[in-house]
């Protein structure tokens, strides 16, 4: 569990981390709109499982479901490449 008063990255902040990992940039656009719109449906699901959540804490808990978006980025750069 992450620590308190810690601030979550935003959905666009995750993506962008993710896609500092793929080192081939013209999938970066691809990545990102399939990545948001993951997160987009999984903070949706949140929201109308549990309307007592906000918007931001239903990002928060999307993008921590997630998982590492270093470990994200790294398995994405091994199918997005250029060869």
């Amino acid at each position: 569990m992450d620590a308190p008063g810690v601030p979550q990255p935003t959905i666009g902040q995750f993506c962008a981390k993710v896609c500092g990992w793929v080192r081939f940039w013209p999938d970066h656009d691809a990545i990102t709109a399939e990545l948001t719109a993951h997160l987009e449906d999984h903070r949706d699901v949140l929201l109308e499982r549990n309307p007592a959540l906000s918007q931001a804490e239903a990002e928060a808990q999307a993008v921590a479901a997630m998982g590492d978006p270093e470990a994200l980025g790294r398995e994405l750069d091994k199918s997005h490449n250029h060869l």
